[in-house]
């Protein structure tokens, strides 16, 4: 694998187990939704993404099957809902026993359960008191907006162009994790998806479609909704720029359009609690 480049931004947010959390008490609480489309596949109608929310934990988790594996005749969409389920239920355990929700380990528990065959992206998110803390493998991610801008985009890991570090029995264990942490503040926006998403959708439409949601009061539920359906819609145009195109004329590539793949986005709302 490639090892990672970070930024001096991230190499700044990045943190051990040790430093989990020191304040958990907050006042704001993350109001999550989600929206899925999957690919029109009759032998996956279900896609090879996989989500979860957790909102009593205050925890949202995307993962993204790996396709290569239907060479094999394997839907990895299965491996991405189990691990999304088992990781679920780690992030409950965590919650009861300890508290807290350590989103690398209880990554790496879900992964210790999951056993269909398969390979799949994820990103955990949840927040605790004033800070989103995140574990992260592969390419799935999520951006946080304020007042209409982007202020944190979650780094991905890949080892090169369209190949993101996976997790999987005969791939990556979540040990290859990258772990951060950013401050949120009341009516912060979380956008977290696969990259079905964020292949198709730049961050300044997204910051855009976030403010607008904001300002006419929409739910997280509709502007999940709109924004994959947004992404579709870029996602099934052979001529629109995206960010999957600009990347794959940067690799060396020549791509013209959108990228036609399941597509996942959770929303989530930072809000006071009353």
């Amino acid at each position: 694998m490639v090892a990672m480049d970070w930024s001096e931004e991230y190499r700044s947010i990045l943190f051990d187990d040790q430093e989990t959390v020191s304040c958990t008490e907050s006042n704001l609480k993350m109001i999550p939704a989600a929206f899925c489309i999957p690919k029109d596949n009759p032998s996956r109608p279900k896609g090879e993404d996989a989500y979860f929310i957790s909102e009593s934990e205050q925890t949202i988790g995307v993962a993204d099957g790996v396709g290569g594996w239907a060479i094999r005749g394997i839907d990895a969409g299965v491996y991405a809902r189990e691990l999304m389920s088992n990781v679920q239920d780690s992030v409950q355990d965590e919650k009861k026993k300890n508290g807290v929700v350590n989103p690398k380990r209880a990554l790496t528990e879900g992964f210790r359960y999951t056993v269909s065959q398969g390979s799949s992206t994820a990103c955990i998110i949840t927040l605790q008191g004033e800070f989103l803390h995140c574990a992260n493998v592969g390419d799935s991610k999520f951006v946080l907006i304020r007042d209409g801008k982007v202020v944190f985009s979650s780094p991905i890991q890949t080892n090169a162009f369209n190949s993101p570090y996976q997790l999987g029995q005969e791939s990556d264990s979540p040990s290859v994790a990258a772990e951060f942490k950013c401050r949120v503040e009341p009516w912060d926006v979380i956008v977290a998806g696969t990259d079905g998403l964020f292949d198709n959708v730049h961050e300044t439409e997204l910051e855009t479609m976030a403010f607008q949601g904001l300002v006419e009061g929409t739910n997280p539920d509709l502007l999940a909704k709109e924004i994959a359906t947004f992404a579709l819609g870029k996602a099934t145009d052979p001529f629109v720029c995206t960010p999957f195109q600009i990347e794959a004329i940067q690799a060396g590539y020549e791509y013209l359009g959108g990228k036609y793949d399941d597509i996942t986005v959770v929303v989530a709302f930072i809000k006071p609690l009353a």
